[in-house]
């Protein structure tokens, strides 16, 4: 562990109303300040519900905590503009049962935060710094995790082996948060039919964005690697549910939730590769 930075929270509080990314309903977030070394963590009536590995539920294309018959779901683009924001301590009182998705990028919550502006406190922050390797993943999904001073990362992203088109993206904590936290949703061509047959991404249908065989998007993109760089911002988001950020360099080859969740419990058992 190691202390470079002061914590910080938000100086006042703000509400804000959107529609799920994936149910499509309308549900309401109440930020508010917390106390120093307290954390992130997510109120749902009566139920505290701290943003940590320990109450993550095992669902597919999202990050959903549970705690006492209550859940929030797809806090991965929430956490991952917090990590960009410096966010160390804040309550969410969620009416509902998943955050507003916007437009399927984490980029409406780094405004809003940037909007309220921030207060820092008193206690430092801590980090998890990586002394050892760590590996997750078989057959052709991956990640690795080497110690590093900084946050850094790679990912590498292709649609499997009958497609012709791949893609890649590094980023690192000295990088424009604000353009990776404006990659979007997306899915390939093949997988539309069960997303539609399971009523997923519901809130974002006209935002996300679709790759065929041959990587050619149904919308306009953002940036040419957006598709990695979406992968690389739930990764972030994901690895903020070891309760504090990660300094380290992670490699991610086709991976999503799942290896990101195992990758957390890995470093924090610390299990050696």
């Amino acid at each position: 562990m190691s202390a470079l930075a002061r914590q910080k929270t938000l100086a006042s509080s703000y509400t804000f109303e959107g529609r799920g990314l994936h149910s499509g309903k309308l549900v309401k977030a109440t930020l508010l300040p917390a106390s120093e070394n307290s954390g992130i963590f997510f109120r749902a009536g009566e139920t505290v519900i701290p943003a940590t590995i320990e109450y993550v539920k095992d669902t597919p294309r999202c990050t959903t905590l549970q705690r006492d018959g209550k859940q929030v779901s797809t806090v991965e683009h929430f956490l991952a503009a917090c990590w960009g924001s410096e966010l160390d301590n804040l309550e969410v009182v969620v009416e509902g049962e998943e955050l507003p998705g916007g437009d399927g990028s984490s980029i409406f919550w780094f405004d809003i935060f940037q909007e309220i502006g921030f207060q820092t406190q008193r206690s430092f922050r801590e980090y998890v710094v990586l002394k050892n390797s760590f590996k997750v993943g078989e057959d052709r999904s991956y990640i690795f995790a080497f110690p590093a001073r900084k946050f850094r990362t790679w990912y590498f992203l292709d649609g499997g082996d009958s497609c012709c088109f791949s893609q890649s993206m590094e980023f690192s904590e000295s990088d424009d948060f604000g353009k990776l936290l404006c990659a979007r949703t997306f899915a390939f061509s093949w997988e539309v039919e069960e997303i539609l047959e399971k009523g997923w991404g519901q809130g974002v249908r006209e935002a996300a964005f679709v790759l065929d065989g041959e990587g050619r998007s149904s919308i306009p993109l953002r940036f040419p690697e957006e598709a990695a760089g979406h992968k690389i911002l739930d990764m972030m988001g994901d690895l903020m549910l070891i309760g504090k950020r990660v300094k380290g360099h992670f490699i991610g080859i086709r991976s999503g939730h799942t290896l990101n969740r195992e990758m957390v419990k890995k470093i924090i058992a610390g299990d050696k590769w």
